[in-house]
């Protein structure tokens, strides 16, 4: 028993350290899962424990941990939007996590036909993917157009800190006290009608709604700018940015399991 509980300790620890290694934070993808799994109709719960057997959180940073390993490798350029030099959603781009998505959403509506590894391996694509598609910093800008996208900020200390990595972790700032489960309850706020407008369309509206979101860090932490020198209010607005785009990627993770294990 003792041996046990020693090897769950060592995974948990494993995952916490890998959380830190990854996109958006594992904090920030397990809330997502924490928020979509309450909002589960029964049969969506039922179904997912059936072909997970395991929660949701459990495989929140699953693609993060396989993205460079075989048969998976192909799968590691799914985690962003892509734009073109119009700043327009670029939906025929395989490597558009909303594209991949849409994909994946169309392939599951035949699921009862689908042998349940084949189920099972897309609900671990789609767990990741709708929470990356909401993550400020995930998206692939057309470098002539947007050549800001690829750039660094700085700390008091002098020490470059790329846009990439702040934005991935910023849900976390002023927050590391909160547990996923605190952190979902925090956000998971809306009324019936704010779920059913935040939920309405696909994968490709939904990353056109969050484009204001995505364009506004720019302004938010321009090039070379210190982090720590942020005021009070862009530091809230940073916060608010993660708190909405977190909460619509757990009702629209939601959704789409719902939909596809509908009764």
């Amino acid at each position: 028993m003792k041996k046990c509980i020693f090897i769950v300790l060592m995974i948990a620890m494993s995952f916490g350290t890998l959380q830190k290694a990854f996109a958006w934070g594992g904090n920030a993808h397990t809330t997502v899962t924490v928020i979509a799994e309450r909002h589960l109709t029964p049969e969506a719960k039922e179904k997912v424990e059936h072909y997970l057997n395991h929660t949701l959180p459990f495989y929140a940073i699953w693609m993060d941990q396989i993205r460079y390993t075989d048969p998976y490798r192909p799968s590691g350029k799914w985690h962003s939007n892509w734009w073109d030099a119009n700043g327009k959603l670029d939906v025929t781009n395989e490597k558009c996590a909303a594209y991949q998505v849409e994909r994946l959403r169309k392939e599951m509506k035949d699921y009862k036909n689908l042998p349940d590894s084949v189920v099972r391996l897309n609900l671990m694509y789609l767990i990741h993917l709708v929470a990356d598609m909401h993550c400020p910093s995930h998206n692939y800008w057309d470098k002539k157009a947007f050549p800001q996208y690829r750039y660094n900020l700085t700390n008091k200390k002098g020490k470059k800190v790329s846009y990439h990595s702040y934005w991935d972790n910023a849900l976390n700032y002023g927050r590391r006290k909160m547990n996923a489960e605190q952190y979902a309850d925090y956000i998971d706020n809306a009324t019936p009608k704010e779920y059913k407008a935040i939920v309405k369309g696909n994968a490709y509206r939904w990353a056109n709604t969050s484009l204001p979101n995505f364009l506004r860090t720019f302004e938010l932490t321009p090039k070379d700018s210190n982090v720590d020198a942020y005021s009070k209010q862009q530091r809230i607005e940073i916060r608010n940015i993660c708190d909405e785009e977190a909460k619509k990627g757990g009702y629209r993770l939601a959704h789409v399991l719902n939909t596809i294990f509908k009764k």
